[in-house]
């Protein structure tokens, strides 16, 4: 596949997300809203076609990073609010183990977000391994969006 091919992909993996989060009609379920399951795919796929990139065409692979990165980032605010909005209906169990997946969520984006700037300061000669490091903290990063999106019991009625 040419790198124009995948950085095409990428954008449109890391966009895929926004653009189904559209407004429910009323008494309609809103079939577009993304889920967990979708999410996490997304960024396995936009990571994949990332690890493709050499180090001749950083530029592209830093442009669709930051792109995923900003998707993730309204995702992460989305659940967040999902979490607010259903607070009420959460176990007390429920609602620790979401506070604290959704800070183990922040932390690993805080992570993520030092290994994009490693490589962005990357060299041609340390492109593959800044790439490696960021791809690790990306996965750690997919692993907590998991963890906080994982189904949780409900509270007793």
């Amino acid at each position: 596949m040419r790198p124009s091919y995948l950085l095409a992909a990428a954008l449109m993996l890391a966009t895929t997300a926004n653009s189904w989060a559209q407004d429910a009609t009323d008494g309609v379920p809103n079939i577009k809203q993304p889920d967990q399951e979708n999410i996490q795919a997304q960024m396995r796929d936009t990571w994949e076609t990332i690890k493709q990139f050499s180090a001749d065409q950083k530029d592209q692979a830093l442009a669709a990073l930051r792109h995923a990165m900003d998707a993730l980032d309204e995702d992460i605010d989305q659940a967040s609010e999902r979490i607010d909005e259903n607070w009420q209906d959460m176990s007390q169990d429920a609602r620790l183990k979401k506070q604290d997946a959704l800070s183990e969520l922040k932390e690993q984006r805080e992570a993520l977000q030092t290994r994009y700037q490693q490589l962005e300061a990357s060299s041609e000669d340390n492109w593959e391994a800044a790439k490696a490091r960021f791809g690790g903290a990306w996965e750690s990063t997919k692993d907590a969006w998991s963890e906080l999106t994982a189904p949780q019991p409900r509270a007793a009625d």
